[in-house]
């Protein structure tokens, strides 16, 4: 319905008065009014997100940011401000990602100036960031600036060689002495490069070696103690639930255990950290080792005892789930192994990502986990937990979790995160990855044809790869091939169904409706997946998505079911939400465009019994008893509604509902009266007469003699301009 200008006016001037006056809480009220009414209006939209970035709501202001900037792709405003937003929240790699998209759009409108301060300035937020460096070289080399280019050469190879990409460094220093021949710095590194002696990264252990040589350290450190010992020994001591022996006993239990396992004298080993369990020295490092030394001798059902004593402690978790996952699989009980294999990974990635992206990425881990427990199968869990085992025990692979997850952010689609464990699915994945980052460059280049093929070579390497799917469907709309790309992503979408990953499933679903908002179907797949994962509020919403599309193309009825099922919803799981009231009236409102009135009269009455203080929904009532013939209980709504502003000193409320109603209904001579008194109240004494004149116009000409009447003594009462005129008026009617 279109929204009230009147309301919409008042609230944008009452906006600007409280932003000038730099009210900003009151200025950000009156625009969201303004909004409610036209949610359309750009400029409005602006001048709300100023005013909540001055008032301090930083997520929110950068909310109505990004909107404007997909409403206007091509306007380079909205970003900036998003880039400063993410500064001031201290989001220094965002914001270097916004200032990357910023300047590309600088180049689009060829300001090239601009597009340089924004590499700049993304360069010096995340100084590894190489693609920044890159752009800065190649706009310097082609304005002939050798100097300035072979700095940001320099910047590259300096990067690459501390990445230990000696390959890499190397082409990046020649570019820079390409670039600027007498450059002394690129000189020293390309001799450096050549020539110098660079120390080889040895490969870390496995995470299980790693927590083993940490729980070994950690016992030969209690031998070097003094004997008096310190507050962290005394702690210590008072953590092994009273040990039943003295100190030097314990001491020689720990020497003979640790050197025994160094020694991998398992026999021994084993059996010095039982006595020490019996004797009640619960440390870790004892649980710990003893766990894995059980699993070294196929002891799985001991193993996990202790190993599952020892998943909450920050220093044996990743290798306590590993060891458990191991364990789990030893005795044939892959769902359980899975899910430990689950928790490493997830473990290692939560490690790699910023701490805002956290909540985000375990949303996945728990999609992925419920869509395992939901196949059930062996082969495929058999196949994870290879593929893990390889991972973990390979060369360099803290290194490569790093490289992966930059390949995976550099990817990653909108509003969609990618896991570790999803990477580690796939067969040949480091080609899989380039792949698709070649074809995201082209993307980038507006290369479309070269961009479909290198997603199709990845589907080639990896079928069953959804990401790769979900790329081409991207670019399909890119080339606004819409429907092709909407028939992609819900094939995707179902095929996430079957798999059980109904995260992923809900994730194309709402890529699917982007690509075509209008499609009612894939709209109420959705609305089935959301409510199949308990996120009713969210189903709420898309059920007005829903009925409002339907009302968009005149299917006023099929508009009223969906509705009326969104309420069923909101009625069986008690849900008391905006979306869940915006629905009932979304039903009444299609029930007067039906002409059903009593219908439309039982569901605000509804509204009214649930929320007491919906006074929309009260006027809305007061309106359609008028229409169906109900005069007494709409004066008898009418007068409560009356009664509440009056209360809270709201005249003006009062005024603005009397003159809608007596717009709709102005033979209803109580009405009009109602209207005049509380112009007279407010001192506009012109007004009251001139409704009451109106008023009894009507009732001579209906021939209402004697109401006429009362209603000239009324006008009469107010002192009006020309009163010995209606004094006239009154002896006719009574002659």
């Amino acid at each position: 319905m279109p929204g009230n200008r009147a309301v919409f006016n008042d609230a944008i001037r009452k906006g600007h008065n409280a932003a000038w006056d730099k009210q900003w809480k009151k200025a950000v009220e009156e625009y969201r009014r303004a909004l409610a009414e036209f949610p359309d209006d750009l400029s409005v939209r602006a001048s709300l997100a100023h005013a909540l970035e001055e008032s301090g709501q930083w997520e929110s202001a950068m909310h109505e940011y990004r909107h404007l900037a997909q409403v206007q792709p091509r306007d380079p405003v909205p970003w900036v401000h998003v880039a400063a937003l993410q500064e001031k929240m201290r989001r220094p790699a965002e914001a270097a990602g916004t200032l990357m998209q910023l300047a590309e759009l600088y180049v689009a409108h060829q300001l090239t100036t601009k597009a340089v301060e924004a590499w700049r300035k993304a360069s010096k937020l995340e100084p590894e960031r190489s693609d920044a460096h890159l752009r800065l070289a190649e706009v310097y080399t082609q304005g002939a600036q050798h100097a300035a280019a072979a700095k940001e050469y320099l910047a590259l190879a300096r990067i690459f060689r501390r990445r230990e990409d000696k390959a890499k460094a190397l082409q990046w220093t020649h570019q820079a002495l390409k670039a600027d021949p007498r450059n002394e710095e690129a000189r020293d590194l390309l001799e450096e490069l050549e020539h110098g002696d660079l120390t080889v990264a040895v490969s870390p252990p496995g995470p299980v070696e790693q927590a083993e040589k940490v729980a070994l350290s950690r016992l030969a450190d209690t031998l070097l103690e003094q004997e008096a010992g310190s507050r962290e020994d005394e702690e210590q001591q008072r953590s092994t639930a009273r040990p039943r022996i003295s100190q030097e006993e314990i001491d020689a239990l720990i020497a003979r255990a640790v050197d025994a396992q160094m020694r991998r004298r398992v026999g021994d080993a084993i059996e010095s950290y039982r006595r020490l369990l019996a004797a009640g020295v619960e440390r870790a490092e004892v649980k710990f080792n003893l766990g894995l030394l059980y699993f070294e001798t196929m002891r799985y059902d001991d193993a996990i005892a202790l190993l599952s004593e020892t998943i909450h402690d920050q220093n044996f978790a990743l290798a306590s789930h590993y060891a458990l996952g191991q364990c789990f699989r030893g005795l044939g009980r892959m769902d359980e192994a899975v899910e430990h294999y689950m928790q490493v990974v997830k473990i290692v990635d939560l490690g790699s990502v910023r701490r805002e992206q956290a909540d985000e990425l375990i949303s996945v881990y728990e999609g992925l986990a419920e869509s395992y427990i939901a196949k059930g199968d062996r082969e495929q869990a058999e196949s994870f937990s290879r593929a893990l085992e390889e991972f973990l025990t390979s060369r360099g692979w803290e290194d490569k979790v790093h490289e992966v997850r930059h390949h995976l952010e550099a990817l990653r689609a909108e509003g969609e995160q990618i896991s570790l464990a999803q990477v580690l699915e796939i067969p040949g994945s480091d080609q899989v990855l380039e792949a698709l980052a070649l074809s995201q460059e082209c993307l980038r280049r507006g290369k479309f044809d070269a961009a479909s093929d290198e997603c199709l070579r990845a589907i080639q390497l990896a079928p069953e790869y959804l990401p790769a799917h979900a790329r081409l469907a991207e670019i399909l709309i890119r080339q606004n091939r819409m429907e092709e790309a909407c028939l992609k992503y819900q094939t995707l979408a179902e095929l996430c169904v079957v798999r059980g990953d109904l995260a992923r499933a809900e994730t194309l679903y709402r890529s699917a409706l982007k690509a075509a908002p209008a499609d009612v179907t894939n709209r109420s797949k959705l609305i089935d997946l959301l409510i199949q994962r308990g996120k009713h509020d969210e189903a709420l919403e898309q059920y007005l998505i829903l009925g409002d599309a339907y009302l968009s193309t005149g299917q006023i009825a099929r508009a009223a079911e969906r509705f009326t099922e969104g309420m069923r919803l909101a009625a069986r799981v008690g849900n008391t939400s905006a979306a869940a009231i915006t629905l009932r009236h979304r039903l009444a409102e299609t029930r007067v465009r039906q002409n059903d009135f009593k219908g439309a009269l039982a569901a605000y009455q509804e509204i009214r019994q649930q929320s007491p203080a919906d006074e929309r929904a009260h006027f809305y009532m007061v309106d359609l008893e008028f229409r169906l013939n109900q005069p007494g209980a709409a004066l008898h709504d009418l007068d409560a509604l009356l009664q509440q502003y009056d209360a809270r000193g709201e005249g003006r409320k009062s005024i603005g509902v009397l003159e809608a109603l007596h717009q709709s209904h102005p033979t209803q001579a109580e009405l009009a009266q109602r209207l005049a008194q509380h112009y007279a109240a407010l001192g506009e004494r012109d007004k009251a007469v001139a409704t009451l004149d109106a008023l009894g116009e009507f009732q001579l000409n209906a021939g209402q003699k004697q109401a006429a009447a009362a209603t000239i003594r009324q006008i009469l009462a107010l002192n009006p301009p020309r009163v010995e005129a209606y004094k006239k008026l009154l002896q006719e009617i009574g002659a």
